[in-house]
């Protein structure tokens, strides 16, 4: 029996390693701050996948924005108050759905950079097929990438990073096993932007790499 069990675990590890190996990202690092019941297991950390966000219509971005103001000669969006970018990566359980009653929690990692000179606030939103929001990836709401440095010419001397760890577990996980997809929602606040730097503003982005480890319990 013994035998069998271990059999069972090691097949289901081998195809859920098969399942998602192909994606790209890394989080085989130690978080800086765990559970202390929950012991770190790189082995079953994976990738999700990475988006690039900027202010181009892919990203949600209303492309008119960057058309200038009549009265004010400077782009649309330098007069709203927020300025809002997102992107989507595929997230499915379906492939571990004969061992979902052995998962007891999921800890996703966000790696950010941040090429815009603004802090960057973030939330990842879980949604199901039809784009329905189940449950948002940060409990406490937005979490913050520091701005990046720019020279007066705009050109990027240094990125803005900032690492993320989310924990999934108890009741949470129910919209887990219904989601489909993570949308990533980031903005930042335009507040009297240098107006030197705002013909650079297009080429900028938001980096998003995510991974998740999940937390496993098998039967001996």
């Amino acid at each position: 029996m013994a035998t069998t069990s271990y059999m069972s675990k090691l097949t289901f590890l081998l195809g859920l390693c098969l399942t998602l190996l192909f994606l790209t990202g890394c989080m085989k690092d130690n978080p800086e701050a765990l559970p202390e019941n929950l012991e770190w297991n790189p082995q079953l950390a994976f990738p999700l996948g990475e988006e690039a966000f900027g202010m181009n219509g892919q990203s949600g971005f209303d492309a008119s924005f960057l058309e200038l103001d009549t009265i004010s000669g400077l782009p649309i969006w330098t007069s709203h108050h927020e300025v809002v970018m997102e992107g989507r990566i595929d997230f499915d359980l379906s492939s571990i759905s004969d061992n979902l009653d052995k998962l007891n929690r999921v800890l996703f990692r966000v790696n950010n950079s941040n090429q815009f000179p603004h802090t960057m606030y973030s939330q990842g939103y879980f949604r199901d097929q039809g784009g329905t929001i189940l449950d948002s990836m940060f409990r406490d709401g937005p979490v913050e990438t520091p701005a990046a440095e720019i020279t007066n010419q705009g050109s990027i001397i240094v990125t803005g990073k900032a690492q993320h760890d989310a924990l999934i577990e108890g009741d949470r996980l129910t919209g887990l096993f219904n989601a489909q997809s993570i949308l990533y929602r980031s903005s930042f606040v335009v507040a009297s932007p240098d107006t030197s730097l705002i013909p650079a503003y297009p080429s900028y982005q938001f980096l998003v790499d995510s991974g998740l480890m999940l937390d496993l319990s098998f039967e001996n």
